[in-house]
């Protein structure tokens, strides 16, 4: 037994002749080159680093293997892996540091101190490039290493035990394996430094096993944290989905229910609408009959809402789901609670007739701030209320405006590069108010011809179920509400879009 353990250590200390690290360097070759295209597949940011940071490990340690085409390579350029091992060094820090940011979403948790340590870890940069400088400027390569163990170590050291403080206290699955990768080259880092401190080359060769045992051991711990790490995803995406499917399910099965109640209830009224002509007197009759046609024109408004509302709700959910594809999930959670809200203004006012036009914008902005989620540069929305406008004295058909908004958006904006903007003004005009909504967009024209060349020619019926609903409630109602579209040409200053005027007139 002692001596199978005597063979196995004289193995391990001459680690850099027989293979071992020449192993160690080919697996962090690998792992770069793995993790590289894996970041070029998923996109993830933490891929990246960590195939930087495995890299540069990597080619810290080439002019360590003896008896090998890797020293070859090393004597073939020596002053140049001399003045890099202290840079690379120092790169790796910096990038593993960036690799436990990303994998942990420590800026979610501590965005402040995050925010903090990146601006030092660029301004740390910058003045290590100048001192890197120094050594081709004036030979300042002693002065470089000063300041990267007297200044850069000691402050990263510092920083280091308050990460790994914030990263105990994370509610990340991945946080033990990251903790243990780094408690294997911590230790196996400062046996390595102590059994080596002041020796020569030939016996600092000996002690080498520690440090190559070390980072396998790490590569090995952080490997698996990023194979957890995607497995979490992978779930979180899959309770999305259920989720969404489940909404969806419920939004169409209380479409349909209120469908049916709605044409059940028209039939009956028309029934007893019947019954009263052939049994009541002529002018008890008329009044009563007077009575059930605002009743059934209370319902057809009804019926028209209930058609407009799985229409809206259907986009909203869509632009989840592409949030989801895209694996954006911090913006579908932002998403899916902003629609819940919208979802439940839109039922609570679904068995209303009318409602004020502060609540109808009210709703308006938020569908705006949930579609804006969807550019990248967002969109800027201006809402102008002339002053001594009272808005809860104004009555109006409930989701009255938003077909014309997702007009705005989705044949006017959504094809439009730079600036994209839309504004509502309101003002007074004698006999009532004038409501202007106004975007930037490519124009009725231009979004005609685009759907044209479309294989699925999408259908807008928003304006012609606004018309009824308006036509319906100006009867109902006894007011005169109607709009007009207007199509604005590019001017000098590059303005163009659509426009669409509402007059509230109220007669007197």
């Amino acid at each position: 037994m002692n001596g199978l353990i005597s063979d196995l250590m004289v193995f391990f200390e001459d680690s850099n002749r027989n293979g071992l690290a020449l192993m160690a360097i080919s697996i962090l070759f690998y792992l770069a080159a793995f993790h590289f295209i894996l970041f070029i597949k998923n996109k993830e940011k933490y891929f990246l680093h960590y195939s930087i940071f495995a890299f540069v490990n990597a080619v810290a340690l080439i002019g360590r293997p003896y008896h090998s085409f890797l020293k070859d390579f090393y004597f073939t350029f020596p002053e140049f892996f001399r003045q890099s091992i202290t840079p690379l060094q120092f790169i790796s820090f910096i990038v593993f540091s960036y690799f436990l940011i990303e994998i942990l979403r420590l800026k979610s948790y501590y965005p402040k101190f995050i925010k903090f340590y990146l601006r030092y870890t660029v301004f740390i940069s910058l003045v290590y490039t100048v001192f890197f400088l120094g050594v081709f400027i004036w030979d300042g390569y002693d002065l470089m290493r000063q300041f990267y163990f007297f200044g850069f170590m000691p402050i990263t050291f510092v920083f280091m035990l308050i990460g790994i403080f914030l990263i105990i206290k994370t509610d990340e699955k991945v946080k033990g394996p990251i903790l243990c990768g780094f408690l294997a080259i911590g230790i196996a880092s400062f046996l390595f430094g102590f059994l080596a401190a002041g020796r020569g080359t030939v016996l600092t060769d000996k002690y080498y096993y520690i440090f190559y045992l070390g980072v396998l051991i790490e590569n090995f711990f952080f490997t698996y944290a990023l194979a957890l790490k995607q497995r979490v995803i992978f779930d979180e995406k899959i309770k999305f989905q259920d989720e969404l499917v489940l909404r969806l399910k419920e939004n169409d099965d209380l479409r349909t229910l209120l469908n049916r109640q709605l044409q059940h209830e028209i039939v009956q009224k028309e029934e007893k609408i019947f019954e009263l002509e052939s049994d009541a007197e002529s002018e008890r009759m008329s009044r009563i009959k007077a009575l059930y046609e605002r009743e059934i024109t209370e319902l057809h408004l009804r019926s028209l809402r209930s058609q407009m509302n799985p229409h809206f709700i259907f986009n909203a959910l869509n632009s989840i789901k592409v949030f989801l594809i895209d694996q954006e999930k911090n913006k579908a959670i932002l998403y899916l609670n902003r629609f819940s809200k919208l979802i439940r203004l839109v039922l609570e006012n679904s068995r209303k007739t009318k409602i004020s036009l502060g609540e109808e914008l009210e709703i308006a902005k938020l569908y705006l701030t949930l579609e804006s989620i969807r550019f990248e540069e967002g969109i800027d929305v201006k809402m102008e209320v002339a002053e001594n406008i009272r808005l809860d004295e104004i009555q109006i058909p409930p989701l009255l405006l938003q077909p014309f908004f997702e007009n705005a958006i989705w044949h006017g904006l959504m094809n439009k590069s730079g600036e994209k903007w839309i504004h509502v003004s309101l003002t007074k005009k004698e006999g009532g108010h004038l409501l202007s909504i106004r975007d930037n967009g490519i124009g009725r024209k231009a979004a005609q011809e685009i759907n044209s060349k479309r294989t699925m020619k999408k259908e807008s019926i928003g304006m012609r179920l606004s018309e009824d609903r308006l036509e319906l409630f100006n009867q109902n109602e006894s007011v005169q509400y109607k709009f007009k579209v207007i199509d604005h040409e590019e001017d000098q200053l590059g303005l163009s879009g659509t426009e669409v005027i509402f007059y509230l007139e109220t007669p007197r």
